[in-house]
């Protein structure tokens, strides 16, 4: 595994007249002419840790991050830095990352150069595969049925899926999924992406029925073109990343047993 741990914040707006006064103030500051990455990165409110994705929800109500940080950050020392960073604009729920699909082309240097770009006027594309893309935060009810729920999926992707791209056969017609993070505890998220046409209530749907009721299901949209690194993340990549992880998923039971869980996983270093 490389030598970092990745936190992933739900940063839900409690002072909108202040957060964004304090989004562009660093609009303006990495909008400068002489901006570079390295300098950018050098910024002493970075601490020297790394935000490698930034988006926020249509309705600008909440922001999601992913952070990069030194092998060995708790969870303690992450929120005290996160709300340090912050500014004490938002709310900042915390989750620390266990393994991840689709990660791999999230890094420092994409974050800040579309950052520096958007700042200059040279908008980000946001997400390249589809028009929109959605968040499912997933707060698991039952960690068997879960995990059992995980290694059929694992199971399926192993008996019919021949290439990467056959992964995204496993969701429903026109759904995609393009990052998938793991938490240690009981949540974690999905991002997917759908075409056109596509509803809040229509995914909420998708997501209940594919759960069965073994987690309660958050579903969000998300505005990628208003975000950071968004175009790094791919269907391609999670699609790369789902079968190394369903490869390396080995069941303990059948997977039509509630007791299926998976004892070797994709971890981080797998999606990089």
């Amino acid at each position: 595994m490389e030598n970092c741990t990745y936190f992933f914040v739900e940063h839900v707006v409690t002072d909108k007249q202040g957060w964004d006064k304090w989004r562009n103030s660093w609009q303006d500051i990495f909008g400068a002419e002489d901006m570079t990455v390295d300098k950018a990165r050098s910024y002493p409110e970075w601490e020297g840790n790394e935000c490698v994705l930034a988006i926020p929800t249509s309705d600008d109500k909440m922001t999601i991050c992913l952070w990069k940080m030194r092998s060995g950050t708790s969870k303690d020392e992450f929120q005290a830095f996160i709300d340090r960073f912050a500014c004490g604009y938002a709310n900042n729920k915390v989750f620390q990352v266990e393994h991840a699909i689709g990660i791999r082309k999230l890094d420092a240097r994409g974050y800040f150069s579309d950052l520096i770009n958007a700042a200059q006027g040279r908008p980000s594309p946001g997400y390249l595969d589809a028009p929109k893309v959605w968040l499912t935060h997933h707060r698991i009810l039952d960690r068997e049925g879960f995990s059992a729920l995980n290694a059929s999926i694992a199971d399926k992707i192993n008996k019919t899926c021949t290439t990467p791209s056959d992964c995204q056969t496993i969701f429903p017609a026109g759904h995609k999924c393009c990052l998938t993070l793991f938490f240690t505890g009981n949540d974690m998220v999905c991002f997917e992406s759908t075409p056109e046409g596509v509803t809040y209530d229509d995914v909420k749907k998708a997501e209940d029925e594919f759960t069965r009721g073994l987690s309660r299901n958050y579903v969000y949209q998300m505005d990628t073109a208003k975000g950071i690194n968004a175009f790094h993340l791919s269907e391609d990549n999670w699609s790369q990343d789902a079968m190394t992880w369903a490869n390396a998923t080995v069941k303990t039971a059948p997977v039509d047993s509630t007791t299926a869980t998976m004892t070797t996983s994709i971890g981080i270093e797998a999606s990089q």
